[in-house]
């Protein structure tokens, strides 16, 4: 039986419609399957163990959560429970993104590749030795002999630059006791288990006041650029700007800027590693650091 031209017509016309269809519909999903992937997979957040774990997931997670409903991405903090550790992490590249010191922003672009992306731009690092207010140490030859606690061997403002000034500007020899934290660090002190300890102003300044009242700050050491957030050279080029400009854009709000005052970044700027920690290499502070798998 022959078909009627029409109906032939209607036939192929809507096969033809189906096939475009299902090709639009197949390239939809080839496009949308990768995106989500992407918004599912965590991008891995450390940060260098100043204070507790307790305090670290209190300050950041608030900050975490901005940024994830600012750019669709994720992120899981994780939390080391020294800065050894923390160490041992970044030296094997673990963390996608880092907080850390100036010296481990040298050493970790030097092992991973991790460049700094933002960092306070209102304050600088200033490291610090304190001393109880009763103790009869008055200036820092004093300290020859004594135990000083740090908070860790490769802590730069607080355990790496003094522990160099010390050795090479003031020449005395002392016994460095390792804290794990500047806030055990200062106790140590306090409990008269080292003479001196070793931290920075806004360490200091993030303790509880009876604790401050009941030290002095003996010596400071020159000033640097402040911590940095750091993003290892895997990270894509597109989410390091979407969480720069998240960042940044939190100065804009009362609730924002709470957050930034948490995590000691009240000023976030554009971090630039030529200018504000390439001088760093050139005080050859690595006769003094500690490798992190030599625990």
């Amino acid at each position: 039986m022959q078909r009627h031209p029409l109906k032939h017509l209607q036939v192929i016309t809507m096969t033809i419609s189906i096939h475009i269809y299902l090709r639009i519909i197949l390239a939809a999903v080839t496009v949308c399957i990768p995106l989500i992937s992407h918004a599912e997979k965590p991008y891995i957040w450390s940060v260098v163990p100043q204070f507790t774990g307790v305090a670290v997931h209190r300050d950041w997670s608030p900050l975490l959560r901005a940024i994830e409903n600012d750019t669709g991405y994720k992120f899981e903090l994780k939390i080391y429970e020294s800065i050894r550790k923390f160490e041992v992490g970044f030296a094997i590249g673990e963390p996608d993104f880092a907080y850390m010191n100036p010296y481990h922003t040298v050493m970790a672009k030097k092992e991973q590749g991790y460049e700094p992306i933002l960092r306070d731009g209102k304050r600088q690092l200033t490291g610090i030795l304190v001393t109880r207010k009763d103790s009869p140490i008055k200036k820092v030859e004093d300290l020859a002999g004594m135990k000083i606690s740090f908070p860790s061997p490769n802590a730069f403002a607080a355990s790496l630059y003094p522990r160099a000034l010390l050795s090479n500007q003031f020449g005395i020899q002392y016994t460095p006791v390792f804290a794990k934290t500047h806030s055990n660090s200062y106790r140590y002190t306090l409990l008269n288990k080292t003479s001196a300890s070793g931290g920075v102003y806004r360490t200091l300044e993030r303790e509880r006041p009876e604790l401050q009242n009941q030290l002095r700050v003996l010596f400071k050491s020159p000033s640097t650029a402040s911590h940095p957030l750091t993003a290892h050279k895997r990270v894509p080029q597109e989410v390091v700007n979407a969480v720069q400009q998240s960042i940044i854009a939190l100065t804009g709000t009362k609730e924002g800027k709470s957050m930034l005052k948490a995590i000691l970044m009240p000023q976030p700027v554009v971090a630039d590693y030529d200018r504000d920690y390439k001088m760093l290499q050139d005080l050859h502070l690595e006769n003094y650091v500690i490798n992190a798998n030599n625990d």
